[in-house]
């Protein structure tokens, strides 16, 4: 028995740490420095309790050990019930402190103890099977490890696949305390040689945390409708748990001025006002865009689901629809909550947009792009290969549009990805949506053609006023304002490295802007929309 629960211990320290990665991913995002805080906490955790547990057994007789052994489960779920009472009133504030010192200090309050106390099981079983062989040697410590990284595999592919897809974070670490709760009761039925008074204490830990686990779960969730630091209402709709973070219904505002949007760790990803119309500006900018550059297309790529709003768009102007999406969650979400009805000539394929790129013929008139992952463009998807494909992907005459997020703060990654799309289309359209003076982040919509001539013929843009709200009509005219027609000559981008599969350093160039834009995320969001 002592072997098994250190096997499912093992699992438990690498389940914990991919789930708190989904719990932090809306408040603190994915950039390189969060990963650093997690990846960092965690290994400081494992050593720690290698020490600890290497100088119990120094100190203590065997029998205490054995004891300590079963009742560290037990120890470890309770540590979680409490972690999981405490982080969705705490992540928030922490975030507003500091993102990268917040990572830290919630890194500790959701793994601090159960991984010390986990990692102490190594060590501790170490022992038992050194006073089990009374043999010298290397005491069963192999044994011991081989059989921890098992389970450790276990664990990931657990996590993965189980409990991240299929249920909200909190339930994951309720889920994982209570097996450990149970694994302690299991552990002292079978150790027939603990003392009476060592197996009463372990039972009364072990019941205890699964009776906080059984209280957190009978709790009555928290309003469904909270009011930001304006004053207005977002109330959730829907809640879905997916292998890319959790996906949130969102109604904000009230009466005919609300939007209705799909909301993927704190990323709007689509929004749609009373009406039936696009709520957000970029959506209608890349449709107009790329009708206008291409009034009849005939077959369209759509590299980003959402919530169909740009795939119907397409569809309703007699196009065939090939829509790329990684999620495949969305689909549900998108027709149950926003009316999306794909026709019999639009075909969702459930991939990723790389793979499916790479193998694409050249026949679309229209390939959008709309693809955030965490706080920005997936890395593998900004690379000078990454374009060329899309080029490829083109029928003589077609149009990129690309939506992506823009830090005019901080242009590094930026002018990187303006040079790798101009190396790979020779002139991008460089549009900055419309923003108050005060605010640096905004969204970057990019155009490109296999025929660069008709790239100018942006700045005389025909709206359908139908469509597109006044005032989304007006902020688009604000945004056209600032084209520029970038070619690797330009001043933004010139002697700018391009990013490539080999060299691709988008991570490292977007880590101040990811982390800027998450801020402001978590400035404006209210804690309950963005916890999971």
């Amino acid at each position: 028995m002592e072997r098994f629960i250190i096997v499912v211990t093992g699992g438990a320290v690498l389940c914990l740490q991919l789930v708190a990665s989904r719990i932090m991913a809306p408040f603190f995002g994915v950039s390189l420095y969060i990963w650093t805080g997690i990846l960092s906490i965690t290994l400081l955790c494992l050593a720690v309790g290698y020490y600890l547990g290497g100088r119990y057994c120094h100190a203590a007789p065997i029998a205490a050990v054995r004891s300590v052994f079963h009742r560290i489960p037990a120890l470890s779920g309770l540590a979680l019930t409490v972690s999981a009472i405490l982080y969705p009133v705490s992540l928030g504030p922490l975030a507003r402190i500091d993102l990268i010192a917040g990572t830290f200090l919630a890194s500790i309050m959701l793994l601090a103890v159960p991984l010390v106390a986990m990692s102490a099981l190594n060590p501790l079983l170490v022992a038992l099977e050194r006073d089990r062989r009374r043999s010298d040697g290397d005491a069963g410590a192999g044994w011991v490890f081989f059989l921890s990284t098992l389970g450790s595999v276990a664990g990931v592919i657990v996590a993965a696949f189980a409990l991240i897809p299929h249920l909200a974070s909190r339930q994951s670490v309720l889920l994982i305390a209570a097996l450990l709760c149970l694994l302690s009761l299991a552990g002292i039925g079978s150790a027939r040689d603990l003392p009476r008074r060592a197996r009463l204490a372990t039972a009364a830990l072990a019941v205890l945390g699964l009776l906080a686990v059984l209280g957190i779960k009978a709790a009555k969730d928290g309003p469904a409708t909270v009011y930001d630091d304006a004053n207005t209402p977002w109330t959730v709709l829907a809640s879905y748990p997916s292998a890319f973070g959790a996906m949130k219904v969102v109604e904000i505002g009230r009466g005919d001025g609300a939007v209705r949007a799909l909301i993927n760790d704190g990323l709007s990803q689509n929004g749609f006002l009373a009406d039936g119309r696009h709520a957000f500006v970029f959506t209608h900018f890349l449709e107009t865009v790329a009708l206008n550059l291409v009034p009849r297309p005939r077959r369209v790529l759509g590299l980003g689901l959402g919530a169909g709003a740009l795939a119907e768009a397409f569809a309703a102007k007699g196009a065939r629809v090939d829509m790329v999406e990684i999620n495949a969650r969305a689909r549900f979400v998108a027709e149950k909550h926003f009316g999306y009805r794909p026709g019999p000539e639009t075909t969702i394929h459930i991939a990723d947009a790389r793979t499916f790129v790479h193998a694409c013929q050249p026949a679309y008139d229209v390939v959008f792009v709309d693809l955030f992952v965490g706080d920005g463009l997936p890395e593998h998807l900004s690379t000078r290969e990454f374009f060329d494909d899309l080029r490829r992907c083109l029928a003589p005459g077609g149009v990129l549009a690309m939506n992506s997020f823009l830090d005019t703060a901080d242009m590094s990654y930026y002018r990187s990805l303006l040079a790798t799309l101009a190396a790979s289309f020779g002139t991008v359209a460089f549009v900055e949506q419309d923003r108050p003076g005060s605010r640096a982040l905004t969204n970057g919509f990019l155009f490109a053609a296999t025929d660069p001539s008709v790239l100018p013929a942006i700045r005389s843009l025909a709206v359908d006023r139908n469509r597109v709200p006044p005032s989304i009509v007006a902020r688009m005219a604000a945004s056209l304002q600032s084209l520029q027609l970038i070619t690797a000559a330009s001043p933004l981008v010139a002697g700018i490295p391009i990013l490539t599969d080999e060299t691709n350093r988008a991570l490292a160039l977007a880590s101040s802007s990811q982390l800027n834009f998450r801020s402001t995320l978590v400035w404006t969001i209210p804690d309950s929309i963005l916890v999971d």
